[in-house]
């Protein structure tokens, strides 16, 4: 849910050559009918610069309830975030970095409320390494944020290796082995998600790619599910399930005025089976105008009594250069899923270096049974730098 907002402002910039600060603060009205109330909304950073390449953030988010409706619970009062981060990257650019420890403030929440991180990357010579390292704690809560899972501790791992060839048509060959591990730590550590995938990937002197990425994966259910998305009978809760599949992808020419993507995944899926059908492409009538359009078909196919289901998801889009200082973008999203189909149209105009006003415009409408309106909105945004 969401109700309107009454006024905003944004302030950004440097206050030395080592220190930047933004401060953001919004206020949202009251919407009894819904009973949504009135909030101030505060968002404060500030960004110092360390080593050669580094930087040490700190953050301050902060939902305050400005309502004096009946309807407002005592854990609906507040909701605060404070948090440090540390970007690391060092003078040759060969490590790079972030590490990171939030805590949120929710009334009657004393314990189990942190979120942290860790991620190193190395690209040197003929390797490249990653890993990743995040855990969210059950109960903490950013609602400003967007937070997918709570109670999980996951890693992300990847390592690659690159070979040159002397000769030849392909630039460089690139051979990698990817993992990803989810656990639950308050459901006794119990091991969540798992993917393990080896990939190969050539990379051609023309700048297009092919590449080939088989999966073997892991998945227990905590809660029951339906992975076919069609409302249909779920898996049960503490069901397990192993399954392979294979992606295929190929990038063409990006050079070229026209370009596009064509990836393709079939194999198990939960108990059943999947077929993906993805593709992208993008059409440049420099220096005026860019065509694309965004297209997704899954296949799910489960054994009875599970539903299947066919999914679509499209997406054109055009963007328009008038001048150096006046763009037009339109994104139109059509979704099965959702049963939406979505306009986002933004007129932008550079009045001033730096300086911008936005005339966006967003359209939804009901899919499924009748084409009628879901949500309509006109916004005007500014944007203005300031020389001090």
């Amino acid at each position: 849910m969401q109700n309107n907002i009454v006024a905003g402002a944004r302030l950004s910039g440097k206050l030395t050559n080592k220190l930047r600060v933004g401060i953001l603060n919004m206020q949202t009205e009251n919407d009894e009918p819904i009973e949504i109330a009135a909030t101030n909304n505060t968002v404060v950073a500030l960004q110092h610069s360390v080593f050669s390449r580094s930087n040490i953030s700190a953050i301050f988010v902060n939902k305050q309830n400005t309502s004096d409706a009946a309807f407002v619970q005592p854990e609906e009062e507040y909701n605060r975030l404070i948090g440090l981060d540390y970007n690391l990257a060092n003078k040759d650019n060969s490590w790079n970095g972030k590490f990171y420890l939030h805590k949120s403030f929710t009334p009657g929440v004393d314990s189990k409320d942190y979120s942290g991180g860790a991620r190193m990357e190395y690209n040197k010579n003929n390797w490249r390494a990653t890993s990743a390292t995040l855990f969210i704690n059950e109960d903490f809560n950013s609602e400003l944020g967007f937070i997918p899972r709570k109670d999980i501790f996951r890693n992300f791992s990847k390592v690659e290796r690159l070979f040159f060839p002397k000769g030849g048509t392909i630039n460089r060959h690139i051979f990698s082995l990817n993992s990803f591990f989810v656990w639950r730590p308050e459901v006794a550590f119990t091991l969540g998600d798992r993917t393990l995938s080896p990939q190969w990937e050539a990379q051609f002197k023309n700048t297009s790619s092919l590449s080939a990425k088989p999966r073997t994966r892991y998945t227990k259910l905590f809660d029951s599910f339906d992975p076919s998305r069609s409302d249909g009978l779920e898996l049960p809760e503490g069901s397990e399930y192993r399954y392979t599949n294979l992606e295929v992808e190929y990038k063409s020419d990006q050079r070229k005025k026209f370009y596009y993507t064509a990836n393709t995944t079939y194999g198990e899926f939960f108990n059943g089976e999947i077929l993906t059908l993805r593709a992208e492409a993008t059409l440049r009538l420099q220096p005026k105008l860019v065509l694309g359009i965004n297209a997704r078909y899954d296949n799910i196919d489960l054994p009875a009594p599970y539903a299947d289901n066919r999914i679509w998801l499209v997406s054109p889009r055009v963007d328009v250069t008038f001048s150096k200082n006046l763009f037009w973008n339109t994104l139109v999203q059509y979704s099965t899923l959702q049963d939406n189909f979505g306009i986002n149209s933004r007129l932008q105009w550079r009045f001033a270096p730096l300086s911008d006003l936005f005339l966006v415009y967003n359209d939804n409408y009901f899919t499924d049974t009748t084409f009628a309106p879901r949500f309509r909105s006109i916004n005007l945004k500014l944007t203005y730098w300031l020389y001090l």
